[in-house]
């Protein structure tokens, strides 16, 4: 072919693929575009955070036994952040934290592949702190009323008597948690998992075949960039999302943007999906899959970022049985 042919049809698949992209972009916000207009109690809205500082361990947070933010890993340094837990919050009334803590993990080399090793034991270093604080923000993001702490947790810390240095008080051990609870007045009542299928007295084997499926299926749909598919099949825990976390229109659109950002990036090549074990959440009624050498969602993409370096995102999908017989579906 000559050289204006090859430039000419580099120009048709650019744009080919650009209409391409901008139609689906258009599918994608026909289908997810209007959860606000669904969200109640808009005057009365409450979101719950998680200020979580945790240094030198591997950590889950987890709000009624669903998993709100963790860490697998090796450590260098601590962590702060702020996390929001509305979504795991399913209704007024008591609620249960958790903070799960595990050794940190060494990277190793086996059988030509880089996997994560975990010491066996947490270290005298680990520290962890959490607090929950409810909040009600302005439409531009400010702060509109503080409604103050009302979890303040630290993990205890001993002096070593020869050194007087503050160590973690359960170092030495392979894992340890600690629990309490809190009371959230979130004016809404989502359904949840609340009535879903006890999965745990389902065949173990069949349901991770299941789930594997249905893991297969939203690999392909990234790598051919199918975002409607995607975006039709979380719908449901989408509007609830939008409810716990009260939703406006400019929410709503961030929320498209980001969608349209992570599932359907520019470049993604979906990996191998392998090395998997099935994972309970929300007293058994949601399953996951983690990757066991790196106890994380097994779903996960490569894409060679804006510095041209390359990257990769982890997708984490939670499912439920609403009822018995039914299939497995998305609900976080």
């Amino acid at each position: 072919m000559k050289p204006f042919l090859i430039i000419l049809c580099s120009l048709f698949c650019l744009q080919s693929c650009g209409q391409n992209n901008k139609a689906m972009n258009e599918k994608v916000t026909e289908i997810l575009g209007n959860l606000y207009k669904d969200v109640k109690y808009y005057d009365q809205r409450i979101n719950y955070h998680a200020q979580i500082t945790i240094g030198g361990c591997n950590f889950e947070v987890l709000i009624n036994d669903f998993p709100v933010h963790q860490y697998f890993g090796s450590i260098n340094g601590s962590l702060n952040t702020n996390v929001p837990i509305n979504t795991a919050i399913l209704g007024q009334g008591v609620q249960n934290w958790k903070v799960r803590i595990y050794p940190i993990y060494d990277r190793k080399e086996i059988n030509g592949k880089m996997v994560s090793i975990p010491r066996e034991a947490i270290e005298k270093g680990a520290r962890a702190k959490i607090s929950i604080e409810g909040l009600r923000f302005k439409e531009n993001g400010d702060i509109e009323k503080d409604f103050g702490k009302i979890v303040k947790f630290e993990a205890p810390l001993n002096k070593d008597k020869s050194t007087g240095e503050n160590i973690f008080a359960d170092a030495g051990k392979p894992y340890i948690e600690y629990s309490g609870t809190f009371q959230a007045d979130v004016p809404y009542q989502l359904d949840g998992w609340k009535n879903s299928v006890d999965l745990s007295k389902e065949n173990k084997e069949q349901i991770a075949t299941e789930i594997l499926k249905e893991y297969e299926k939203y690999k392909d749909w990234i790598q051919n960039r199918e975002l409607d598919k995607i975006a039709v099949s979380k719908l449901h825990g989408k509007k609830e999302d939008a409810q716990a976390l009260f939703y406006n229109k400019i929410v709503n659109q961030e929320y498209i943007n980001d969608f349209i950002d992570m599932w359907g990036r520019e470049g993604l090549k979906t990996q191998v999906i392998e090395n998997i074990e099935l994972k309970y959440y929300g007293n058994n009624r949601i399953v996951t899959l983690i990757n066991k050498s790196y106890n994380d969602s097994p779903l996960w993409a490569s894409y060679i970022d804006e510095d041209n370096d390359s990257s990769y995102i982890l997708i984490p999908l939670y499912f439920h049985r609403s009822k018995p017989g039914a299939p497995l579906e998305v609900i976080r």
